[in-house]
């Protein structure tokens, strides 16, 4: 499947799809243990930095799970195109600021913020250079982003993918082209893939069931699925980055 798949981009037709997305998937008993492994390796970046009491910016907070514990690190802003979300994360957090809109069309102050946090948004961004921009005009010099995205080289391999909903945009990126993009004004300090996946061509071997459950008697499961990760064959790319001035 192409990543940029029949898209319809239309702004009302994307805030439909996420607000329905976030009422199915992002509830106490529907967050997926995928998100949760997202979530969970960000709040370690973001602990391994030390701040103290940062600003912190999350674009695509839906309706604040994460933005709720983010807010035990510092201030909350927290902005996604889904307003019912938006409503829901600003009664979890009562402390943080939120605002419903496109992140490119908002006004948001400039040089604001120590860390931006952004999981799984950037591929639904439609022009994903100018999000780069955005997020370094809103960071504080030597701000820090924490970023993930899906892994377009193993969702490329994935067979059970499903099309892009109405309204929803999907534009999947490499490693290597993630790099590009920040590059121009982040320094990435670290980037890696989570989550090992994908069952077509090379990944196909793999993460064959039988290769591997031969392999684990050499190595462990824990261990086999790290180097997977190291590997690049994460379905989940991981960046932290540090704006360059």
């Amino acid at each position: 499947m192409k990543p940029d798949s029949d898209v319809n981009w239309d702004l009302e037709a994307q805030r439909a799809f996420w607000n329905d997305w976030g009422d199915r998937c992002l509830k106490q008993d529907t967050l997926g243990k995928q998100a949760i492994r997202r979530g969970d390796t960000a709040l370690s970046l973001l602990r391994g930095l030390e701040l103290v009491d940062p600003k912190i910016l999350e674009f695509g907070c839906g309706n604040g799970w994460l933005a709720e514990k983010l807010a035990a690190f510092g201030s909350i802003t927290g902005v996604d195109i889904a307003d019912e979300g938006i409503e829901e994360a600003a009664r979890r957090v009562t402390t943080g600021v939120f605002y419903a809109g496109d992140a490119l069309s908002l006004h948001l102050p400039e040089e604001e913020f120590d860390v931006v946090v952004t999981l799984e948004t950037f591929t639904s961004i439609p022009d994903q250079l100018g999000f780069v921009d955005l997020i370094a005009r809103v960071l504080r010099p030597r701000g820090y982003l924490i970023l993930t995205s899906p892994n377009r080289s193993v969702y490329s391999r994935c067979s059970n993918v499903p099309p892009p909903g109405e309204g929803q945009i999907r534009k999947w990126v490499t490693m290597k082209e993630l790099r590009g993009m920040l590059s121009s004004k982040f320094r990435i300090l670290k980037a890696f893939t989570i989550e090992p996946a994908g069952n077509l061509g090379i990944l196909r071997i793999v993460n064959s069931w039988k290769l591997n459950r031969l392999a684990s008697m050499l190595v462990p499961e824990p261990t086999l699925a790290r180097l997977k990760e190291r590997a690049g064959c994460g379905q989940t790319l991981v960046a932290l980055a540090r704006k360059k001035h």
